[in-house]
């Protein structure tokens, strides 16, 4: 593998196609923790892993374990609709890398359409040097089992339908006959497709480093969707720390406007500890962040909802106006 620094272009012809997965699933359903086992886990790979977050805000980038620079991330939405072009020049500067690494993992946002991202990949240059294996879906268990209103949403059903695996997170918090509940659903979804009930059992899975329908045909995707036309998002920075029962009550009043909410968050009671907040539906945890958080002392949080239900505005309007 050559590369020609005059004209930038890069001589693959010798080498042997690179297997590339893409991790996709809904908002807030366990990407960034199976991209972390797997980097924790994988020790003897050479792995180049692409992160992407929908906002401008790198949260998720700043949420996964980085291993020297093999980790990448695109910040302006979606790879799947509107950075073809960043993406594929991504692509190009990992395969230019001696060596190279024997497998690439393309996170997708939470609100990607994942036949769309098979669509980027599908591009007879690009697949003799890094070729699509498969797509994998990553569905928390508990949507499933208990049925809730996201089960119903044509983006969730759709995600599991375009996918060739599904791994179940959050299955360590259910017993034995919720979890087999949630394969049931899954298969009443995606009939033959594989079912993993954890991150674990992906990494031992046979199918997991070989191709899965890499030889398919492209047939189904959504022709010049964008996930910007269906979701809404706010980026919101603040740089005091803000006043606890203040922030709380905010947002208990625009949850069941939210799909997801997520970042870096300093408390007026704790201004030097940085805490992460994870917001899914209903369920909120607030916990201790990443200690390279603390680089940038300032709260950070993108909100994301659907377009007509979630009024930016209106958040940013009152997290502006909270006491410090």
């Amino acid at each position: 593998m050559t590369t020609d620094t005059a004209s930038g272009s890069i001589n693959l012809a010798e080498a042997a196609a690179i297997p590339v997965q893409i991790v996709g699933g809904f908002l807030g359903a366990g990407k960034t923790t199976l991209l972390n086992r797997l980097i924790t886990t994988q020790q003897n790979r050479r792995l180049a892993i692409i992160v992407n977050d929908f906002g401008a805000i790198d949260i998720d980038g700043l949420l996964v374990e980085r291993r020297e620079e093999d980790i990448l991330a695109l910040k302006n939405g979606c790879i799947c609709c509107s950075l073809q072009s960043d993406l594929f020049s991504t692509l190009r500067m990992i395969l230019s890398r001696n060596p190279p690494p024997d497998a690439i993992f393309i996170e997708c946002s939470g609100v990607s359409h994942l036949d769309d991202m098979r669509q980027a990949l599908a591009d007879p240059v690009l697949w003799r040097h890094a070729a699509l294996d498969g797509v994998i879906c990553v569905v928390n268990a508990i949507d499933v089992a208990s049925q809730t209103a996201l089960t119903h949403d044509p983006l969730w059903r759709e995600q599991i339908q375009s996918s060739d695996l599904i791994v179940l997170s959050h299955t360590d918090e259910l017993d034995a006959d919720a979890i087999s509940h949630a394969e049931a659903g899954i298969k009443s979804l995606r009939g033959a497709v594989p079912v993993l009930t954890s991150a674990d059992t992906l990494l031992t899975h046979a199918a997991f480093f070989s191709p899965v329908g890499s030889g398919e045909k492209i047939s189904r995707f959504r022709a010049n969707s964008d996930a910007r036309e269906e979701f809404s998002s706010l980026e919101w920075c603040f740089d005091t720390p803000l006043d606890l029962a203040a922030f709380q009550r905010v947002i208990e009043h625009y949850a069941v406007t939210l799909l997801r909410a997520k970042g870096i968050l300093y408390l007026a009671s704790a201004p030097q500890r940085p805490l992460l907040l994870q917001m899914t539906g209903t369920r909120v945890t607030i916990g201790s962040a990443p200690d390279k958080a603390a680089a940038d002392p300032a709260t950070r949080l993108v909100f994301i909802g659907r377009q007509g239900v979630f009024d930016p505005a209106a958040l940013k309007t009152a997290l502006d106006a909270l006491p410090t």
